[in-house]
């Protein structure tokens, strides 16, 4: 095994929980298949990661994270304009369903620890934040297009948008869909914006 900066080591050892996970669960984490799978020796990953555990919170973190990342970068509305309130919100929704190879590795582990979580205490409380923040990141970007009135539903209506078309990307019922996460967020904003029928 070759010698890794120890700033390099860690998102390597993160690459490669990611690979393991993609590749067959949880339950394929272990600090020695991350250290053969990362080319990082066994200590150096230990060091890093004391347990299995400890690396699968870090991975879910990073999937956090590398949320923000995207979230950051998302439109902002201006205020009193409700085109440019539509896009931003457009925008954060498809922040949180990652689309492409590294979008997909981050759904299988999102999928994963969330699994985990139902049974795990120590994974459940970043599970409940996650979705905490979830909420509170579609709130504040439906607060502009659709106003207070029914906010609380349309937040729930959208989490379970989301939720289900991620996880129809990681677990697909038979054939994968041909209509991807943009079309839907589209067809659903479009809904929620059209004027109420007569």
């Amino acid at each position: 095994m070759s010698r890794v900066r120890a700033e390099d080591a860690r998102p390597r050892i993160l690459e490669a929980v990611f690979t393991l996970i993609q590749g067959g669960g949880i339950a394929e984490v272990s600090q020695r298949r991350v250290s053969a799978e990362s080319g990082i020796n066994v200590g150096s990953v230990r060091h890093h990661f004391p347990t299995s555990e400890s690396m699968m919170i870090a991975a879910a973190e990073e999937v956090g994270r590398r949320m923000e990342v995207r979230l950051a970068h998302c439109a902002r509305p201006v205020p009193g304009d409700g085109r440019s309130a539509l896009a931003a919100l457009r925008s954060v929704c498809l922040a949180v369903i990652p689309t492409g190879d590294d979008g997909h590795r981050e759904l299988v582990v999102l999928q994963e620890f969330l699994a985990a979580a139902r049974l795990s205490d120590t994974y459940r409380p970043f599970a409940t934040r996650m979705g905490d923040d979830l909420r509170s990141v579609l709130r504040a970007a439906l607060e502009p297009v659709v106003g207070a009135a029914d906010l609380d539903v349309e937040v729930e209506l959208l989490v379970a948008l989301i939720v289900g078309v991620s996880a129809e990307r990681v677990q697909p019922h038979g054939v994968a869909p041909a209509i991807g996460p943009r079309q839907v967020v589209d067809r659903h904003l479009a809904r929620l914006t059209a004027p109420p029928a007569r």
